[in-house]
């Protein structure tokens, strides 16, 4: 039933009543309304105004246990889950009563059979909410009193005895308390005497001091200031500031960060050490939501050591570009952009490696810059690439730089043209065009940004028009002729020569050599190849079944997938363009034949004669039966024993020397339900060597009586264990590590949109570490052993690395990283880090006890990042050993 009462009298416009009848009357003074209602002062009533006697809309109101109305005292009492509703307030408490004429609410919680206050009072209007002891509300000032409010501000939680709400939502406090624990009762908090909150704005307090475990600590603020915005705000960052043994002091991290709309920000930061090291870094988050998101890092440093009076002083210069661009899956089906890009020069890692200890330990990098096109209903698609990777060891730089593809898939031409509806045989030929072009540079990162660079670029251009067929004419045996077309455009050619009467400038002694002339200018060379190829692919089951019933072992089955294959392509001579010659290569009148393209990217479009190979190869898979040993009911389950044992080769039938092709071969296998796996690579050459190392046209065996010789072997071996997770237990993710130094201001310290966090989270996930209490503990082992021998000589290589993890306590975590160098017999890089939870604060402390970057870091900090700077940190810098 719904009761509408209309109350003209006290200028009220409407207040509604849903719930069910007045099922239980108590009097008003065994609750001592009278005295709860007190807590109201007169600053609650509507002053704003001459004249308000009608409110904006109908107050909504509902209780499960029962409602009373004092119609000569204009009130409403609600027990039992009551509820208020105006516009987009919602009050909901144990006890609710109402003020018709003052236009007034007040609630509280009531004692349950326990004695405890069940019930409080929950406010909502908008985005907030907050629970209290007592509240006292009126809908026309909009004005309220509350006790006990604890409330949830962005980033933290704000406690207060007293607390009056202003009509422009503002909040001022008495005895309050400001903390980013959870609890109930906070660990720690920022005692604040008073203080004024403005919603999504700030908090502003007078006088605050620190109280740690309920203990005040000696810690006074004379005020306090809490961004509290839900949008992107501009602002200066202020610097971390510190002194190293050989840098000096410096000022790191400092900066401003630029909130430049909504889709786009950028931090400026820097670093200056007294020695006159100094950097400066600009970091970029971008997204335009359901079409790209993405980030972008530049660093730049100049890096001085030494002192300029006694000659030991040096600079040097570090680059560092990070890029990453995400286009949403939705926003355009049939073209795609994306973004990787990690490049820096070959020092910066070592000598800028704070994100990760592990950074200065990657000697590789790669960047690739894609973008792709395919047009819907055509078979035809369009790619574009940057691609980089770079060797710091040796300081090497490969550029691909244009990279371009523009192809046709496969189509059937002749699908379709047989009236009977039976297919054809000329129904299976199949026609596609391929094209790239290519600009590529191998370099040095010294000469990467210099004139020099262009003078190591190779490019080219080639398409190819294949069409080919493919026939069973067996169950196991495929027959496939093909025509290809090859055309390819280079900005240059060669034409060697021999020059019996060459001197050499520098010494000036006859030295008679071959030299190589370049012919300029766009050139373009083109072939027709014509070949058939066939394959025979059969299966070969073997299977070897234990007759004991009570065995463990049911069966072992061996499956045996051998290929066999001929390919020919016929000499050309005559039909095509010939693009090679030969010239003499020694004064003994030897002689080789050369191609005018043999050092372009795609080779030469033509063969110098005719070419027939023939292919072998051998793939095994064991697999074994086992049935459960205490449950006979039980299904029984394989293990693969090996999985992909290949072994592979070829004959070349034109060859005048040298036919067969090393063996190559490969396996891996897993052991203990994965705990254990084994996988392993090498190659045995069949040709033996002669005195001077150089294969010759004689078997091993003829030689040495062996059938074949090892050349290459590669093994590797990961071994994991870890203890069971408990049931129903999750991860726990820490939060950042504040000290990191390096850390750039991120959006998600100034505020930003729910929907922003995943743009965020690609930077700061350089800089977060996980730690997961679900799992007490776990080890990982990885064995590497390298084995090769060419010729005589014979070098081997070992790597090991390990890894654990141990967890003392809920929340305690040690993890040990570390490795062995069989070289010089000693520990490679090896870190120590401990990890304690402290519920709203946490402990790390990593340490590098040994090697170049010997060091170690120690901090207690709050996880909130709005309080990144409350910590305590102890660190010794590698830079100072």
């Amino acid at each position: 039933m719904i009761i509408v009462l209309v109350f003209q009298s006290t200028g009220l416009s409407a207040f509604s009543q849903t719930g069910p009848p007045d099922s239980l009357r108590i009097r008003e003074d065994t609750l001592n309304i009278q005295n709860d209602t007190a807590i109201a002062d007169t600053s609650l009533a509507d002053t704003t105004r001459a004249d308000e006697s009608m409110l904006d809309a109908p107050v909504d109101y509902h209780a499960k246990d029962s409602i009373i109305f004092d119609v000569t005292g204009q009130m409403v009492y609600l027990y039992g889950d009551a509820e208020v509703l105006y516009q987009d307030i919602t009050l909901k408490s144990e006890y609710i009563e109402m003020d018709l004429e003052k236009r007034e609410v007040f609630a509280k919680g009531l004692p349950d059979s326990t004695g405890q206050i069940a019930g409080k009072p929950v406010f909502s209007e908008g985005q907030e909410t907050f629970e209290s002891n007592t509240l006292t509300y009126n809908f026309s000032s909009k004005k309220g009193l509350i006790t006990g409010i604890v409330s949830q501000q962005e980033g933290g939680y704000l406690h207060s005895e007293l607390t009056k709400r202003e009509a422009d939502g503002s909040i001022n406090i008495a005895r309050g308390k400001y903390t980013t624990c959870d609890d109930e009762d906070p660990h720690f908090y920022l005692a604040l005497t008073k203080a004024k909150v403005i919603p999504e704005d700030k908090i502003v307090s007078g006088p605050a001091y620190m109280v740690l475990e309920d203990i005040p600590l000696p810690l006074i603020l004379p005020f306090g200031f809490f961004p509290n915005q839900q949008t992107r705000t501009s602002g200066i960052l202020i610097p971390e500031w510190g002194e190293e043994r050989n840098r000096g002091f410096f000022l790191r991290n400092g900066g401003y960060y630029f909130a430049l709309g909504q889709y786009f920000d950028l931090a400026v930061t820097g670093d200056i050490y007294s020695n006159g090291t100094w950097g400066i870094r600009a970091t970029n988050n971008y997204r335009v939501r359901y079409r790209f998101n993405g980030n972008l890092s530049l660093r730049y440093y100049k890096n001085v050591a030494g002192d300029l009076d006694l000659g030991t002083y040096t600079a040097n210069r570090d680059y560092n570009i990070i890029w990453s661009h995400r286009q949403d899956a939705k926003a355009n089906p049939t073209s795609t952009f994306s973004a990787q890009v990690n490049m820096s020069s070959s020092s910066y890692d070592r000598n800028h490696s704070y994100q990760t200890p592990g950074d200065y330990l990657t000697n590789t990098k790669q960047s690739s810059i894609s973008y792709s096109k395919r047009w819907e209903g055509t078979p035809f698609n369009f790619s574009g690439s940057f691609t980089h990777s770079q060797n710091s060891t040796n300081k090497s730089v490969n550029l691909n730089f244009p990279k371009m593809t523009f192809n046709m898939n496969r189509i059937y031409p002749f699908r379709g043209l047989s009236k009977s509806g039976a297919s054809k045989w000329y129904s299976n030929i199949e026609l596609s065009y391929t094209s790239r072009f290519e600009n590529r540079i191998n370099t040095f990162d010294s000469l990467l940004f210099t004139p020099e660079v262009f003078k190591d670029m190779d490019m080219g251009f080639q398409h190819q028009i294949p069409l080919s067929a493919n026939f069973k004419l067996f169950r196991n045996f495929n027959i496939s002729p093909r025509v290809q077309y090859t055309g390819t455009i280079y900005p240059q050619s060669k034409r060697l020569r021999w020059d019996p009467d060459y001197v050499d400038p520098e010494t000036g002694v006859p030295d008679p050599k071959v030299i190589q002339d370049t012919v300029y200018g766009i050139q373009y060379a083109h072939s027709y190849l014509p070949a058939i190829s066939m394959s025979f692919n059969p299966k070969i089951y073997g299977l070897f079944q234990f007759k004991n019933p009570e065995a463990k072992v049911v069966a072992i089955r061996h499956v045996m997938s051998p290929t066999l294959g001929f390919s020919f392509v016929p000499d050309m001579k005559g039909l095509v363009p010939n693009y090679y010659d030969t010239v003499q290569i020694d004064t003994l009148g030897n002689t080789r034949v050369y191609s005018y393209f043999e050092n372009g990217i795609y080779g030469t479009p033509s063969l110098n004669g005719r070419s027939g190979s023939i292919n072998f190869s051998l793939n095994n898979n064991v697999e074994m039966k086992l049935r459960s040993a205490s449950d006979t009911t039980e299904e029984m389950r394989k293990i693969k024993l090996l999985d992909n044992l290949r072994f592979s080769t070829s004959y070349n039938i034109f060859a005048d020397s040298l036919n067969l092709a090393p063996v190559s071969f490969s396996g891996y296998t897993s052991i203990l339900e994965g705990k254990f796996r084994l996988n392993f690579s090498g190659s045995l050459d069949p040709y033996a060597l002669n005195e001077d190392g150089r294969r010759i046209n004689t078997f091993e065996i003829r030689q040495s009586g062996k059938p074949l010789r090892l050349t290459r072997f590669n093994a590797g071996l990961d071994f994991r264990l870890s203890s069971k997770q408990k049931p129903g237990a999750e991860p726990m993710e820490a939060s950042q590590d504040r000290g990191i130094s390096d850390m750039p201001m991120t959006m998600s310290q100034l505020g930003q949109e729910e929907e922003e966090v995943d743009i965020i989270q690609a930077m700061e996930a350089t800089y977060s570490e996980y730690v997961d209490f679900s799992i007490p503990w776990d080890l990982s082992i990885r064995y590497n052993f390298n084995y090769s021998k060419p010729q005589f000589e014979s070098t081997i290589t070992q790597t090991l690395n390990f890894s654990g993890n141990i967890r003392l306590t809920d929340k305690w975590r040690v993890g040990v990283t570390s490795g062995w160098d069989f070289e010089r017999n000693t520990l490679t890089y090896t870190s120590v880090n401990i990890f304690r939870d402290l519920h709203c604060w946490e402990m790390r402390l990593s340490w590098i006890p040994i090697g170049y970057h010997q060091s170690y870091n120690f901090s207690i900090n709050a996880k909130a990042s709005i309080l990144r700077d409350l910590k305590y940190e102890r660190r010794k810098s590698w830079y100072d050993n």
